[in-house]
């Protein structure tokens, strides 16, 4: 198995696990409703929660087609690549994907972590670090997909190899 084929199958199970965690904040995303509700003391016009649910699955099932296009599209490539050892190439799509994952993990948590807000008056330190931190792997993460030849010269010099 070389390392296209490998990064395939952890794209479709980034993908899974993200589809999975979908479902599984739908529930907290009406929670958040309800908490903003008796915070200000007004109905939510029901329009309003089918829009922002159907914006909310919209976008999930955006990514997850699009991860599995590139799950496809890495397969496709290994077929025509003979090569069995990881090229630069390759080193920048594994750093690609932590990085993915990162972003689809930070994603999925962060509106949960803002979840205090509406809810009290004083802000505790926990919950702030919580959504700071979820803030700071999100930027990582992007930073990752989008610049990953940086952290591939990076850990060549840590290796001692550049």
């Amino acid at each position: 198995m070389n390392s296209q084929q490998v990064t395939a199958i952890a794209l479709r199970l980034i993908s899974i696990w993200l589809l999975i965690q979908l479902v599984l904040n739908l529930p907290s995303l009406v929670l958040v409703f309800s908490s903003i509700e008796q915070y200000q003391q007004q109905e939510i016009p029901q329009g309003a929660y089918v829009g922002i649910i159907a914006a909310f699955l919209l976008i999930g099932f955006v990514a997850v087609f699009l991860i599995n296009k590139a799950a496809t599209s890495v397969l496709a490539r290994a077929k025509t690549d003979s090569e069995k050892s990881l090229s630069k190439d390759s080193q920048k799509v594994l750093f690609q994907l932590v990085g993915l994952y990162f972003v689809v993990d930070a994603i999925v948590y962060l509106p949960r972590s803002l979840g205090f807000i509406p809810n009290t008056a004083d802000i505790s330190v926990s919950s702030l670090l919580w959504a700071v931190g979820l803030a700071f792997q999100l930027a990582v993460g992007l930073w990752l997909v989008t610049n990953s030849s940086f952290w591939l010269k990076l850990f060549q010099k840590l290796r001692g190899r550049a």
